[in-house]
């Protein structure tokens, strides 16, 4: 942790809260908060349970995870990188995965919960981070961006109700430009390590 420092830290706590996006997510529950906002913040209070939940198991075993099927780091950086340009792309076109789902309450576990939030671009970044700086300091980034996510959800479903979803759709289609930017410098620093391992 004091090597990567406090700046470093709060890097990668950005990193996972644009990942998770859950400014875009709120676009999607917008409807249904305007019209039921009390039914809405009880699905919240699960899907927030279930991320720190799942952003907590892969931030301790993302070492072991890739161990156990032996694979580098590097070239996981490339193909997480690649499936997380891919997602930022899907986002910056439609907005998200889809434009509006009708939440039950065992939707807030499936797809909301995961993989709207905790999905394949936040698992990428969670394993990587436990594979270059350790499970602890994955688990302390994952903690705080789960943090961050309830709080963005829990006080986003109130002010929805006055300002709207279109504004929340533009916002979280700028974080997918940030996500874009993470997956071309994963997927850089991947392809950069390989090169200088095999010139040594």
């Amino acid at each position: 942790m004091s090597e990567l420092g406090v700046i470093g830290f709060l890097g990668l706590v950005g990193q996972l809260y644009a990942i998770m996006n859950p400014i875009g997510k709120l676009a999607i529950i917008g409807p249904l908060a305007v019209e039921r906002p009390a039914y809405v913040r009880k699905i919240t209070a699960t899907v927030v349970v279930v991320v720190y939940v799942l952003a907590s198991i892969f931030a301790l075993a993302g070492g072991f995870i890739l161990s156990v099927f032996g694979v580098s780091i590097d070239s996981f950086r490339i193909a997480g990188g690649v499936v997380l340009l891919a997602i930022s792309i899907m986002t910056l076109v439609s907005g998200s995965y889809v434009s509006k789902i009708e939440i039950a309450e065992e939707q807030a576990v499936v797809p909301l919960a995961t993989p709207l939030i905790v999905g394949p671009g936040t698992i990428t970044a969670l394993i990587v981070i436990s594979s270059v700086y350790g499970p602890l300091v994955a688990f302390l980034a994952a903690f705080v961006a789960s943090t961050a996510v309830a709080a963005t959800l829990l006080i986003g479903i109130r002010v929805i109700r006055y300002v709207g979803a279109t504004p929340l759709r533009l916002l979280g289609r700028f974080m997918s430009l940030i996500i874009a930017s993470v997956a071309t410098e994963m997927i850089l620093t991947g392809i950069r390590d390989i090169v200088k391992e095999w010139m040594s």
